[in-house]
């Protein structure tokens, strides 16, 4: 299957599919591809029908197979030196370079590649492949994928969310919620500040509570993480800055820990120091936790068929928690380095992509295996 992984990665790499932009001509490819090889295909739009998921299955409806689920989406190029095309795979000394090309679209390249080898075998449970956009910038399609699949189909045994961990089985990451606070104060000419509520020194203040909060022992101690990523506002030096926007996050492993962090904040916004203020806070991202709730025997299966031990608890986050909130048990398992992701001459060695060939093919053979009645 080498060759054919090498290939589809090829034509995947080469749409743009950075989350700011459409993922429709990408999808419809892969749309094309499956449905030519007798694969069951259902696709979920977003609302404004640019974006789209994709849903496919082969084998029998029956309950007990397993999804395969990876990202469309890819981060930005923007400001990164490559050394060569982004959007060109390019191999190089046993390296395939290309953005996305390790996360996520050479897992995706190789469970598309293993429906050749799929269909000459008599399945007996099914397989289903999940794809979905917008991951990048919060996990927004997998919402509506995961609950068509929960609605939709037989309840699989677990599913594989392909992100790169050379193979290793991921079983928990911690959730990240993002948010995005906004200050209105009162603008006024900055010869006589007083005459005005600056917006810009409610938003440092409020940026200085959450230094504060990130380094209360119950959030130290628990490994939970915040961090304020952008903060605009101000029209000019010689004016009361009227309006400022704060977009921070918190990642947590627990509910406890969120609903610790969430009061704190709330708390805050709603004390004296906005008092003067119109102050409005709204989640833009909500990336849930993720632990997992695989059995033992599917622990068997995942490493019968190559996933490698130990399990490791990620430091990313993923779209594992939704299916696992919709008690869908499953497992983060992927080849290529998450250390390659995300940067400039992004890359999945050939050796990775035979890694994850192997594994699909075994994937296949368990699925054909006869079930006990």
């Amino acid at each position: 299957m080498m060759n054919t992984s090498v290939s589809i990665l090829r034509q995947l790499v080469s749409f743009d599919t950075t989350s700011r932009h459409s993922n429709l001509a990408l999808i419809a490819w892969v749309a094309d591809y499956l449905q030519s090889r007798g694969a069951r295909v259902e696709l979920i739009y977003n609302e404004s029908r640019d974006k789209g998921n994709l849903l496919a299955s082969i084998g029998p409806e029956r309950e007990g197979g397993v999804v395969l689920s990876g990202h469309t989406d890819v981060v930005p190029v923007d400001g990164q030196e490559w050394t060569s095309d982004p959007f060109a795979l390019v191999e190089r000394d046993g390296l395939l370079y290309g953005r996305g090309s390790s996360d996520m679209k050479g897992f995706i390249a190789c469970s598309l590649a293993a429906l050749e080898h799929w269909r000459s075998m008599q399945l007996r449970r099914p397989l289903h492949f999940a794809f979905s956009y917008d991951e990048e910038v919060g996990c927004f399609g997998a919402h509506s994928l995961v609950e068509r699949i929960a609605g939709s189909i037989p309840k699989p045994a677990f599913a594989i969310i392909g992100e790169p961990t050379d193979m290793r089985i991921g079983v928990a990451h911690n959730g990240v919620t993002g948010s995005h606070t906004s200050f209105r104060g009162v603008a006024a000419h900055a010869s006589d500040p007083s005459r005005g509520v600056n917006a810009i020194d409610a938003a440092a203040g409020f940026i200085r509570y959450l230094g504060d909060v990130a380094r209360l022992p119950q959030v130290v101690a628990n490994g939970c993480t915040l961090n304020v990523g952008r903060i605009a506002g101000g029209a000019a030096t010689n004016i009361v800055a009227e309006r400022c926007s704060v977009r921070w996050e918190y990642r947590t492993s627990n509910k406890q820990d969120a609903d610790f962090i969430q009061e704190r904040v709330a708390d805050y916004l709603a004390g004296e120091a906005s008092a003067e203020l119109d102050v409005t806070s709204q989640v833009e991202l909500d990336v849930p936790q993720f632990c997992t709730n695989l059995g033992e025997e599917t622990m068997q299966v995942l490493t019968a068929c190559g996933a490698k031990l130990p399990v490791t608890k990620l430091p990313f986050g993923s779209e594992a928690g939704i299916f696992e909130r919709s008690r869908i048990p499953s497992v983060v398992c992927g080849p290529g380095s998450i250390d390659q992701a995300h940067r400039p001459d992004e890359w999945i060695a050939l050796a990775a992509l035979e890694e994850a060939d192997r594994f699909m093919s075994k994937v296949g053979a368990w699925a054909s295996k006869p079930q006990p009645d």
